[in-house]
């Protein structure tokens, strides 16, 4: 007998063959694009034979940059989705709560491959956390929300949520995240601030980019813009709009403590330093989706220094880690170029804002290598730096033993997809 309230659910025949994902775009943020890759990566362990719709705010420049036959690219732009698809998606959950087929209101592209999904996988790398802003909170609601609306399964793939202390936050996080076929934590921060909350549909699962895969080519393009620094040996620096931005509330200068930073470490460790954007959007202005502004910035700081690489383009998220991979060292502020660096076994640094840092690092025991942003200076952190150059292959040989472990745990969103489309 069917519950009270609601519609029949579309059978399997009914359903696509396919995987929604919310939250996520090969451009602008490669961390969110190395999540999708990852899953595209992996898709015959969630759908066999199935491909991965990816619902993008930047349709029509991802479109120009996808090479997967696995991989579809859905408009789903934010003014769209509050004026047009939000509107449908309540006619739709009206239409289910008296049993009505409510597909007929499925009058958009993103709503249809929403309805039709098998699962929805929401890759938002962290959401309903205290501190945020009030639009970004109603983004996070909104976004998990419509897929809810329309009756489809969804799961957080592996992100931080929490602090939820807020009464913003916490009536917002009521709303959804009880109604999720799972929530996957991205370390033991967030799983205790969601057992705390009274979740009961939580497991804890590692960052899903750490299960993208890099091919020959990517590494080929990787050694091919850095020529002769790979030879002479480099540290990479991924600095962050977002970082930049909460350092000018604190009247920090990031852009001066970052390039003071990388003369310090080139002159101390003998490497060339080699800057990357880690969330690029060119053409554009500075943006929380954009780095490119800021390292270039931090490029014209360090004008005299020698042996500055500034790699001032769009880089696809594979070849990123390629290039932090060939590093001796990483210093990051954005959170998947760390990611990038644990992954790839490189010694890595960070000057980070939220919790999600350090719950992550902590999983190889190198939690005592994030510095917060408030407490930001050029000398703790080139000290750091010189520290993980110094013990390089104790650092490395730390994290190799631990990945194996990381690397399986991050498959945990892979699993509850699975269980999500077996029900």
């Amino acid at each position: 007998m069917e519950p009270a309230g609601h519609e029949t659910p579309p059978s399997r025949a009914e359903k696509g063959n396919h995987v929604a994902v919310l939250g996520a775009a090969l451009s602008a943020n490669k961390g969110a694009a190395s999540m999708l890759l990852a899953l595209v990566d992996h898709i015959d362990e969630v759908l066999p034979g199935g491909i991965v719709k990816n619902l993008s705010t930047y349709p029509e420049a991802d479109r120009l940059v996808n090479r997967s036959d696995r991989l579809e690219i859905v408009s789903y732009k934010p003014v769209a989705m509050l004026l047009v698809n939000f509107p449908l998606a309540l006619l739709i959950g009206v239409s289910r709560l008296f049993r009505l087929r409510g597909r007929v209101f499925a009058r958009t592209a993103a709503l249809r491959a929403l309805i039709d999904a098998r699962v929805v996988a929401d890759l938002a790398g962290i959401s309903f956390s205290d501190g945020r802003g009030i639009p970004t909170l109603a983004y996070n609601t909104l976004m998990t929300g419509i897929p809810l609306l329309v009756g489809v399964p969804v799961v957080k793939c592996s992100q931080a949520i929490g602090p939820l202390d807020a009464l913003s936050t916490r009536l917002a996080a009521r709303l959804i995240l009880p109604r999720l076929s799972a929530v996957i934590a991205r370390g033991q921060g967030t799983h205790q601030h969601l057992l705390r909350f009274g979740l009961v549909n939580v497991a804890e699962g590692a960052d899903l980019a750490f299960a993208m895969t890099v091919a020959d080519p990517d590494e080929a393009l990787a050694t091919e813009l850095l020529a002769d620094t790979v030879a002479a040996g480099y540290f990479v620096v991924s600095p962050s709009s977002v970082v930049k931005s909460l350092c000018e509330e604190h009247e920090i200068d990031y852009v001066e403590l970052m390039a003071d930073l990388v003369g310090r470490c080139s002159k101390e460790t003998g490497l060339s330093a080699v800057l990357i954007a880690h969330s690029a959007r060119p053409g554009q202005g500075p943006s929380r989706m954009n780095d490119l502004p800021v390292t270039r910035e931090v490029a014209e700081r360090c004008a005299d220094d020698l042996g500055v690489v500034h790699l001032d383009r769009d880089l696809d998220p594979r070849v990123l880690r390629a290039v932090i991979g060939g590093g001796r060292l990483l210093i990051a502020s954005r959170f998947h170029a760390m990611i990038s660096g644990l992954a790839t076994r490189t010694p890595t640094v960070v000057v980070g804002w939220s919790h999600k840092y350090h719950e992550v690092l902590a999983e190889f025991g190198l939690e005592d290598f994030v510095i917060p942003f408030s407490r930001f200076s050029s000398d703790e952190v080139a000290h750091l730096a010189v520290k993980a150059h110094r013990d390089h292959d104790e650092i490395s040989a730390r994290v190799a033993e631990k990945l194996p472990v990381i690397e399986e745990s991050s498959r945990a969103s892979l699993r509850a997809l699975r269980r999500a489309i077996d029900g």
